[in-house]
């Protein structure tokens, strides 16, 4: 159980750390501006996406969050599902992201309820998800096993793996954790 938490809290703390050098250097570009320019600085981060979704993966993504059924999800690439799950968060549907988590036994490390706890503030701002997130649609996905892999991608901080587990009925699941 402490296992468990400790991993939540470390990769936490890393996200708000990195959180407050982000703030501090926005906030200085902002003090040096006027209000016009503010104005811009505010509204292209709401508008930056870190990939495209293809209409296949739109259309999936629409009708996995209606019932949450991973039939949707059958037959979709590792760096699609990643894809989905990094849009889930963005969106704010942490049920949805969860969803995408493996369900392989001796994979699960939090249950639903147990996420469903975690706040707003420790699940990491567009900005950091973003810089964290960029280019992972332009990664590799390297199988390890039958049913283990990871997608390797240079986020432009540095090669970073984003791990996948595969479920029993074949389909490419999230693992948590999944930032190598």
């Amino acid at each position: 159980m402490v296992h468990k938490y400790f991993g939540i809290v470390v990769v936490l703390g890393t996200i708000l750390l990195s959180a407050c050098s982000v703030d501090n250097t926005e906030q200085k570009v902002k003090e040096n501006t006027s209000v016009e320019d503010k104005e811009i600085v505010e509204s292209s981060t709401t508008e930056l996406n870190p990939f495209e979704m293809s209409a296949k993966e739109e259309e999936v993504y629409s009708n996995f969050q209606i019932d949450i059924n991973l039939k949707h999800l059958s037959g979709l690439e590792p760096i699609s599902i990643a894809k989905l799950y990094v849009k889930a968060g963005f969106d704010k549907k942490y049920d949805v992201q969860y969803a995408l988590y493996t369900d392989r036994e001796g994979y699960v490390q939090w249950s639903k309820e147990e996420d469903k706890k975690i706040p707003e503030s420790d699940r990491g701002s567009d900005e950091q998800n973003i810089k964290q997130f960029k280019n992972i649609d332009k990664g590799t996905f390297v199988q390890t096993s039958d049913y283990e892999g990871y997608i390797e991608y240079d986020s432009g901080e540095g090669i970073n793996g984003f791990q996948m587990i595969k479920n029993e009925d074949g389909i490419w699941q999230v693992s948590f954790l999944p930032i190598q």
